[in-house]
């Protein structure tokens, strides 16, 4: 991890130092330590099963917002 940290470093500091840069090649394992591959997103099933959404007895989804 304090490598991670340390790579995540370097690359804030190049964007500070160079905000105009469009692209800086960074390891995969680093982008996700950075949060880069975060998923936030949620799925139907997700909804359904905090009562958002109810499936009628004929398959109709229907929003109970």
């Amino acid at each position: 991890k304090e490598y991670l940290a340390a790579a995540a470093k370097a690359v804030a500091q190049q964007l500070t130092e160079n905000p105009v840069i469009l692209s800086i090649p960074i390891d995969p394992d680093v982008a996700d330590f950075m949060g880069a591959f975060t998923e936030d997103a949620f799925e139907l099933a997700d909804m359904i099963e905090d009562g958002l959404l109810t499936v009628t007895d004929s398959g109709e989804v229907v929003y109970a917002g």
